[in-house]
Order: C-alpha cells, then structure tokens, then sequence
C-alpha cells in the first residue's frame, strides 16, 4: 500500500467511527491444520484401549489425517452392535472368526478373510467361540474418534 493509499483509508476510517458507525474485528487467522509427522511404531509401544464392556481392545498404529490403522482384539462371543461409520473401513482377520452383518446380508468370516465395508454401510459383528484379533483401517480416521471413550491400557 503507497502513502497516499494509506492516508486515505486512515481518513476513512476517522469519518467512519465519527459517524457512530462500529468496528468489527476481522475474524482471526486460523492456522492450518498440522500434518502429523511420519513416524515408525512399534506395536508393543503403541498405545492400546479396552472398550466400556472389556470385551474388545484396539491398539492405535497409526493415525494420519487421511486413514486410521489399528489392532482390534474381541474376546470369544463378544458382539458388535449395529453402526454405521462416515468412512470406508477394512479389516483383516488374522485370527478367530464370526458372522459379519453388513446391510442386511450375512457374510462368514475368519483368519485370512478381508472385510471392505463403504461409507455408511450397516454393520453389526457376532464373534465365535475363540479370540478375534484383526488389523482395522478407516479410510479417514474420523470414525476412530469412538476409541477415545475407550479406557487407556497402555501408553
């Protein structure tokens, strides 16, 4: 802005405010979102939740601001009730098995079996007679927020 420019918007704003005409403040200035910073985590060290019930657990790999990466571990006949999540999500059962419910239509799933499940999919989860433990994915990691209520186990 040049001198004169300057001086004009001063003027401006003199005749303003005599005028009784208030200020606003311009809204403040929102730093962008940081993007979190790569890292390598080893999974003993990562930290690990129990669900109100204690019959799941999930361990917290990976958090990005576009995906979410974690450990879920459901105890012999635990359920999961019906939901539905804003993002896609994937698992895959590295142990155990179950009856998968996913709108509407049964599926039989167990240790080697890959689960996609879209954006807003209905989903419910019946567990079998064994421990399940399944690498989840959130494609957006909104859906993970749910973990927070989850009792801290290990840090």
């Amino acid at each position: 802005m040049n001198r004169r420019s300057a001086l004009f918007a001063c003027a401006l704003l003199a005749v303003a405010t005599s005028a009784g005409a208030q200020l606003v403040a311009a809204p403040p200035v929102v730093a962008p979102k940081a993007t979190p910073a790569g890292e390598v985590r080893a999974a003993d060290r990562a930290e690990r939740r129990v669900s109100p019930s204690g019959s799941a657990t999930i361990t917290l790999l990976a958090r990005g601001d576009n995906a979410f990466v974690g450990r879920l571990e459901l105890a012999p006949g635990a359920k999961v009730p019906s939901h539905r999540d804003s993002t896609e999500e994937y698992i895959h059962v590295l142990q155990g098995a179950g009856t998968l419910v996913m709108d509407g239509k049964s599926y039989a799933v167990a240790a080697g079996s890959t689960i996609y499940m879209p954006a807003n999919a209905e989903v419910s989860f019946a567990n079998g007679d064994a421990p399940m433990v399944g690498i989840q994915v959130f494609a957006g990691p909104e859906p993970a927020d749910k973990y927070a209520k989850w009792t801290v186990t290990q840090k």
